[in-house]
């Protein structure tokens, strides 16, 4: 069975292509850079030449991380299936103008996105949370030096999430400004629940977007103009990368100024003085060191995935360290709090399960192992062989039947 891949820059791409092969997968890679950034760009140049590789190659389906529609246009044309799985939460609103064509099959790793798809009538969408590689992570080995310079209390891998809300503010009525701050001061405080979308009505949306459209002029022609669902998505956007902002920085100073805590982001946060910066770290090889030889992860979920389990918190447990996560509900349905990680529920709950657990490395251990253990559950090839079975039913049975 053959498999065209459109690679771009998501770093799980040679996991996936690894873990194809090794389930006796023939695998091609389509690379190119698109037309702009947008993933809903129809690049005419893209989807030609995926085209021709699709018929001249005889392929049974094409894949992605993410939803490109250059991608989906292609495949439609080819009347070939086309597979896009989910790595960022939410995807872009766009996609909705070509997600019905009856060869896509989108998989995402949130339910409440796959509510979300299906209440627009998209039937061709399912959840699948993500996956890893645990086989490759188990042959990771750390030098001395290198024990000694990943060795942490606490680290984070992530960025601190600065938005353009300020900017909103400032075009904001004292009212809205009012409304929203205190929707940000509650949300970032509670865990389980995210009702920021729900309560902001289209009518104060209606009123903003006529404002920014007459008076702000590097906004009027992008939001300005946005159609009206585009531009809720735009600030409660906006909104959620503030929420997890603050919520970081109230997180990461208050541990940092009790344990050593180790920071590896792409900007430096000025705010944050008692936390060491390193910068980034290769996602694919670094991070899993920075994993293994920390004491404790901590895992701060972007606020905009509700329910999901986020990445980290599967790459974390992968490489065997040991997971301090916030509360989600579907990492709580599919791991054992207190047994395969930690999960905290407020501010005062984190300070006091990271001072625990840096007491009791027994215990530390012990949950690192099993969390370990219990995320092959979600390995490649388990996720992969859900996807096909979806996707290509009978037709991948009996080809695997033969493998």
């Amino acid at each position: 069975m053959k498999v065209l891949l459109y690679e771009w820059n998501a770093y799980m791409q040679s996991d996936l292509e690894e873990v194809l092969k090794r389930m006796g997968f023939i695998c091609e890679t389509f690379s190119c850079q698109m037309d702009g950034e947008d993933v809903c760009v129809e690049d005419p140049y893209v989807i030609r030449n995926f085209r021709k590789i699709l018929h001249e190659g005889h392929f049974d389906v094409a894949m992605s991380f993410n939803y490109w529609t250059s991608i989906a246009v292609a495949c439609d044309k080819e009347h070939i299936p086309y597979i896009a799985w989910g790595y960022d939460s939410p995807l872009s609103v766009k996609i909705e103008k070509t997600l019905s064509y009856p060869m896509n099959y989108l998989f995402v790793f949130d339910k409440d996105q796959l509510t979300y798809y299906r209440e627009l009538g998209f039937k061709n969408v399912y959840h699948l949370p993500l996956a890893v590689n645990t086989e490759r992570l188990d042959k990771l080995r750390l030098s001395e030096e290198e024990n000694k310079n990943f060795a942490a209390d606490i680290s984070f891998v992530g960025n601190m999430y600065g938005s353009d809300y300020n900017s909103l503010r400032c075009v904001l009525t004292d009212y809205e400004r009012g409304y929203f701050e205190s929707l940000i001061e509650t949300q970032y405080r509670i865990y389980g629940d995210y009702f920021i979308d729900e309560l902001i009505s289209d009518e104060m949306l209606d009123v903003m977007q006529k404002r920014i459209k007459k008076e702000v002029k590097y906004w009027s022609d992008t939001a300005g103009k946005a159609p009206k669902l585009e531009f809720r998505r735009w600030v409660t956007m906006l909104i959620a990368r503030e929420v997890t902002r603050r919520e970081r920085l109230l997180i990461v100073s208050t541990l940092s100024k009790r344990h050593s805590f180790k920071f590896y982001s792409p900007n430096e946060e000025k705010l944050l003085s008692h936390v060491e910066y390193l910068g980034t770290v290769s996602s694919h090889s670094g991070a899993p060191k920075v994993f293994r030889a920390s004491k404790i992860n901590l895992n701060m979920t972007y606020k905009q995935i509700t329910v999901g389990m986020p990445l980290r918190v599967l790459d974390i447990m992968g490489a065997g360290g040991f997971l301090m996560s916030n509360y989600q509900e579907e990492l709580v349905e599919n791991f054992r709090p207190g047994v395969d990680c930690v999960i905290y529920e407020s501010v005062e709950d984190a300070i006091e399960k990271a001072d625990y657990y840096l007491a009791h490395e027994d215990e530390r251990l012990e949950i690192a192992h099993n969390g370990h253990e219990a995320v092959k559950r979600f390995s490649y090839e388990n996720q992969l062989d859900k996807i096909f079975q979806t996707v290509l039913g009978d037709q991948y049975r009996q080809s695997s039947s033969l493998r």
